[in-house]
This record gives C-alpha cells, structure tokens and sequence, in this order.
C-alpha cells in the first residue's frame, strides 16, 4: 500500500514546503570575459603578443634617446604612484605631524655665522663642498627664520607656508622637493651637535663637529632626530 503525502490544514501538501535541493556550485566558473580571452584565435594572442614587445623596445630607445621624453614617462610614473597612494590612504586616519624642532633665538646673520663656523671646524666633504658655496649657506640662514618664525606655536611649517614667507621676505622661489630639503636641513642642523642646536655654542666660540658628517648637506637631506 503506498502512502499519499499528506496534507496540511491549508490544503498544502508537505512536498510543496519541502526546499529545493541546491545544484552545483558555480563559483568556479569562469567569467564571460576569462571565456572569451581563453577562446581567442591563438594567432591573434601571438600578434598582440609581439606588437607589445615592439612597443615596450621603442618606448626604451627612444627613452634612452630623448631626455624630455624619459622625464615625461618618469613623471607619469610618479603621477600613478601619487593616485595609487591617494587611493590606498582612503579611509585610513591621517599620520599624526610632528611636532616643531626647537631653534635658538638667532637672527639670520647669526644663523650664518653659526653655520659657517660649523663648516670650518668639519673635516667632511660635505662640509668642504657647502663651504664653497656662500649663497646656499645663505639660503639656510634664511630658511632657519623662516622656520622659527613658522614655528612660534610648536607646530611644524608645512612645505607650502615656507615657500610662501621665503618668497614674500627674501624674494625666494623654491620649488616643492627644494623647501622639504631646506626644512629637513633646518632640523638636521639644529640636531644633536650642529650648528643650530640650542645648546650651541656661540657663533665666535668653537663649533663642535662630531656629527657633521651624518648627512649630506648639498644634495641629501639629512634625518630628523628620533624622538
């Protein structure tokens, strides 16, 4: 004897409620475009294939011939990387800016003067080379005002606010990547040992040099001190 299914007070039968029985997983089904790249004629794989490799060897020579052009590509590149960046930093807070570095109560010819009394007691060659150079040692006495100037509340001067007071009181025009190096020579100088330190020594005594080889004060800007 077989037995009906039976029914419900609302006249359902229990088959009716019973869920249907899921089918395969397709998860690991690929994608209508993955599908069409693997069906693509291999021959047209291979043309684009070589096509690509003639135009990465003539964007290389012509690169390696065409100054303009390399530096055209390199800012492209650093314009992509400042995106990618931009993109990632979404959503994640803000680095906290640190704090000012502490600089003595120096005018800019004694900020000079401390500096250049600095150089002469250093034997390195970075000293030697910034020796020769009387105008970029000016322009660090004049970044150091700035700087202390900027710095009055304890909060560190952005690049954009040094520019701009390089600009309105020494008739300075320096471009983005030149103030982050003035700043960070500022507060390399005013670090342990240099010439801006407030427990420097006065501009006519002795300077003390044992660190003034840390950093390359022409080209390389040299680290802030770690708190």
């Amino acid at each position: 004897m077989r037995l009906l299914p039976m029914d419900d007070p609302d006249g359902k039968s229990d088959s009716a409620s019973t869920p249907p029985i899921d089918g395969p997983d397709r998860s690991d089904r690929l994608t209508a475009e993955e599908l069409a790249f693997l069906l693509r004629d291999p021959m047209l794989r291979e043309r684009e294939a070589e096509r690509a490799a003639r135009s990465n060897r003539s964007r290389t020579e012509r690169r390696a011939a065409d100054p303009a052009y390399a530096e055209h590509l390199r800012t492209g590149d650093r314009d992509r990387q400042r995106r990618r960046r931009l993109r990632e930093s979404i959503g994640r807070p803000e680095p906290p800016e640190p704090p000012a570095i502490a600089l003595p109560d120096l005018t800019e010819v004694e900020a000079a003067a401390r500096l250049t009394a600095h150089l002469d007691g250093s034997a390195s060659p970075q000293a030697a080379q910034l020796r020769s150079r009387p105008d970029r040692i000016r322009l660090y006495a004049e970044a150091f005002v700035a700087y202390r100037t900027l710095s009055n509340g304890g909060v560190r001067p952005t690049r954009g606010a040094l520019a701009a007071l390089l600009k309105s009181r020494f008739g300075r025009s320096v471009t983005p990547s030149q103030v982050q190096k003035l700043r960070d020579h500022v507060e390399g100088f005013a670090s342990a040992d240099g010439p801006w330190t407030l427990r420097s020594a006065s501009p006519s005594g002795p300077a003390r040099t044992r660190g003034a080889g840390k950093a390359d004060t022409d080209s390389h800007a040299p680290r802030r001190p770690q708190p």
